[in-house]
C-alpha cells in the first residue's frame, strides 16, 4: 500500500495564515486528504489526475430519466450480410450468396456496461444527420475528442452537440442546422462541462 493525495470536501486550515503564491503548487485545485491505495494503482490514479488537469471536461454523474440502459446479458441474433454494397442511384445485379452474418449487438455496442440509448429531442443537429426522434447509441467509456458528437449535461438540461476543443483550452458545443438558428455553447474560464458520452451510431426509423 502507498498514499496519494485526493480531493475531498472543503476543510479550512486553522494553523496560521497563507501567503499568496507561497508553497508548492497543487496539481488539482482544492483541499486534499491523504488516502491509502495499492501501489499498483498509482499509475492509473496519476493518469486520471493528469487528465482532470488537462481538460475541463468531466463525466456526467446523472443520466436523462428516459435513457435506455443496454441489458447486461445481450442476446445474439445473426442477420445475413450481403457481399455487395447496394448503390442508391443505378441498380446492379445482386450476388447470389451471403458473405457473412452480422450481429447488431456486437456491431453497435463496443462497451456493454458503458452504453446507453437515447432519442434525440430536437433538430439542432439536422445537418449532421441527426433528426428528432432518431435513436442515438451513446458510449460513456470513450474519451471525447475534437469534433466528436457528444451528449452533454449543461446542469439544467441535456443536449446533443458537436464538441470543439479550441486553442488555449477553450471548449465549445456547436449546433449544426443551417435552416434554423440554434445556440452554441462556449465555456468560460472556471466552467466545467459534464459529458455524458460520445454518440457512436444514429438509428433512423424509415417506415
Amino acid at each position: 500500500m502507498s498514499t496519494i493525495v485526493v480531493d475531498t470536501a472543503a476543510k479550512h486550515n486553522q494553523h496560521g495564515g497563507v501567503r499568496a503564491g507561497a508553497g508548492r503548487k497543487a496539481r488539482i485545485a482544492g483541499p486534499k486528504i491523504v488516502k491509502r491505495i495499492p501501489v499498483s494503482l498509482i499509475p492509473a490514479v496519476e493518469h486520471l489526475m493528469n487528465q482532470l488537469v488537462a481538460t475541463p471536461l468531466r463525466p456526467a454523474q446523472h443520466l436523462p430519466a428516459d435513457c435506455w440502459k443496454i441489458a447486461d446479458n445481450l442476446t445474439r441474433l445473426n442477420i445475413p450480410l450481403a457481399t455487395e454494397t447496394i448503390p442508391a442511384g443505378f441498380p446492379s445485379p445482386a450476388e447470389p450468396y451471403i458473405s457473412d452474418y452480422l450481429d447488431f449487438n456486437q456491431y453497435l455496442i463496443k462497451n456493454q456496461a458503458a452504453t446507453i440509448a437515447v432519442r434525440c429531442g430536437g433538430d439542432s443537429m439536422q445537418d449532421a444527420g441527426i433528426s428528432r426522434n432518431d435513436l442515438l447509441i451513446i458510449d460513456r467509456s470513450l474519451t471525447p475528442k475534437h469534433r466528436d458528437i457528444v451528449m452533454a449535461d449543461l446542469g439544467n438540461e441535456f443536449t446533443i452537440k458537436r464538441l470543439y476543443k479550441l486553442d488555449n483550452s477553450r471548449i465549445e458545443l456547436h449546433s449544426e442546422n443551417s435552416s434554423q438558428s440554434y445556440p452554441n455553447f462556449s465555456l468560460k474560464e472556471g466552467d466545467t462541462l459534464a459529458i455524458v458520452g460520445v454518440v457512436t451510431y444514429v438509428i433512423k426509423h424509415i417506415r
